[in-house]
This record gives structure tokens, sequence and C-alpha cells, in this order.
């Protein structure tokens, strides 16, 4: 049975190997963390001004929040000290730098229900990362900003961790969900585009951590977890960002892969923590097992003051 370990003293080997079989990690002593906690609420606070980001779902309409965080979100991910202080965290957490490859940090923001729920704030179901293009290699790392409640957190299904569970993964293709992601302000009061889900899911029992603001927790891609209907009356947020050990994708070292049925492979999206350079192609194309196709939106880029023809089919 899966375990939840805090503050473990284990060797990057010995930290991989703990969540590729199931297990969660938390961390609660890295000062970047604690770091990019401040930032995000200094970003937070400026960008609903005048209203308190937690509450500002009492002052304004699904549609104006949608606009605002269609603006905000770009931006933040794509800040020069977001991405630095993702880098910090790996490090003071003790991955490699030069083996460790991630992706850019994604603000996350969960809105009571009946309100923002969809599109740039989607509440996600049961699901796996892998069922979106992950990894088996792939490692969240997830913080909240303000303290989370029981009813607005995050659930996860550990004892289905190497189960297989019935899903529609196979609906979703990684490229188009990249020509689809630019125009998710769009979807306020629905959401069209195929969101890969647990079929008739109910667990037996949830996990539920709630850490306070300055820790983070680290769990696998194939990990099941889902967001959590919010009905605490406040607006949570958090942000996450993924990493993967390049050695270990090329040995085919991971978590079991036994109900991924997506197209597409995210692993283009990871840069290296050293190097800022993107996997090689030649991986990626070994990982997925054939070329994609010649119109394939490989890299996801939705950079601040791009249109939608930013799109980059360029994996440099």
């Amino acid at each position: 049975m899966p375990c939840v370990h805090v503050d473990p003293a284990r060797s990057n080997d010995e930290l991989r190997k703990l969540l590729y079989d199931g297990h969660l990690i938390i961390k609660t002593n890295l000062p970047s963390v604690s770091k990019f906690v401040e930032f995000t609420r200094h970003e937070l606070a400026a960008a609903f001004a005048p209203h308190d980001p937690q509450h500002v779902h009492e002052a304004l309409g699904p549609a104006e929040i949608a606009a605002i965080l269609a603006v905000w979100k770009p931006r933040f991910i794509h800040d020069e000290t977001s991405k630095a202080l993702t880098r910090a965290i790996t490090i003071e957490a003790g991955f490699d730098p030069e083996r460790t490859h991630f992706d850019v940090p994604k603000p996350r923001s969960a809105y009571p229900v009946g309100h923002l729920t969809t599109g740039i704030a989607f509440a996600f179901p049961w699901h796996r990362d892998t069922w979106y293009g992950a990894s088996q290699a792939q490692i969240n790392w997830w913080f909240p900003i303000w303290e989370p409640k029981p009813d607005n957190a995050m659930a996860f299904d550990l004892p289905s961790f190497d189960r297989a569970v019935p899903n529609d993964s196979h609906k979703l293709n990684y490229y188009q969900t990249n020509k689809e992601r630019l125009n998710a302000a769009q979807y306020v009061k629905s959401d069209p585009r195929p969101r890969p889900a647990a079929q008739n899911w109910h667990p037996a029992s949830e996990f539920i951590p709630i850490l306070s603001p300055g820790a983070i927790l680290l769990f696998s891609g194939s990990q099941l977890h889902k967001t959590i209907p919010n009905t605490s009356g406040l607006s949570r947020y958090s942000v996450d960002f993924r990493t993967i050990d390049r050695p270990d994708v090329e040995a085919g070292v991971g978590a079991p892969a036994l109900d991924v049925h997506c197209t597409g492979t995210a692993l283009r999206d990871f840069v290296g923590v050293a190097s800022g350079l993107r996997i090689d192609e030649n991986l990626a194309r070994q990982v997925e097992g054939a070329p994609p196709p010649d119109d394939a939106i490989l890299v996801f880029d939705a950079e601040p003051l791009k249109q939608s023809s930013g799109i980059s089919k360029s994996t440099a």
C-alpha cells in the first residue's frame, strides 16, 4: 500500500523509486517553495485588484474571471522568476540538475461550485496525467498558495495506482490538445475538448492531503487523482510543475503503464534544469514509437503578446 513520506532522507534515485512505486512525498523545508508562494500571492493580488483573490468570485462573474486569467496565466507561466524558482526547488529537493528536465509551472484555480469550473479553471475528474500524454517517468510537484480545505483540495485514489481503471483516454490526441489550449478562456459554461477521465469510477476511499503554504507534494504522473468540487466558499489557488529524469526515460524506467490509450507525448515540453535545452527529438520519437503527423503541434506555446499563430511546432 502506498505511503506518505514527509521530508525523507533519501537519495535522488531512492526518491524517484518511491514515487514510481506509488508513494507520495511531502517536502516542508525547501526555501524556494516559500518564495514561490509569496511571489504568486503578489501576482494574484495584482491581477485581481482591488478584490481579494480568495473571494474574487463574490465580486466578479465567471466570464470576467476567465478574461483576467487568460491574460495573467501565460504571463505568470513564462515569467523568468517562475522558471528560476522551479529550477531552484528541484535542486533544493536533491534532484540532479544535469539529468532532470522540467516543464513550465502552471498556476491552478478552483472556484466554488456554480462559478467558473470549466475551460481555463477546469475542475479535473478522476484521471492520471499519463492519460494526457505524460511519460511514465513524470513526477508532479504541487503546492498551495493559501491553505486548502478538505472541500476544495485534491484527492487521490492510492490503492488504484497499479490497477487498470476504465477510462476514455483514447479520445485524447496530445497534439490536437495543443491546438486547442489557446482558446481555453472562451469555455466559461462548458468545455467540449476531450478530457480523459475514469469511467463510472467510485473509489472505496479517498486520500486528501492538506498542505500548509510552503510545503510541496511530489507524486507520480500515474497517480489517480481529481479536483475536489469546491464547496468551501473560498477560491483555491495552487501551482504545479512536472519533472522527468532523462536517463530513466531513456531506460524505460518509471511507474506502471496499465491503462494508457492516448496519442502523442508531452516529452517535448521539458527542458533541462541546468542546460535549458529541450528533450532530444530522437528520444521523444523513440518513446512515442512513430513519427508524429506533419501537421502536429508538438509544443504548446502561449507566451505573452503572442497571437494564435504563436503556437509552435518547433522543438527548439
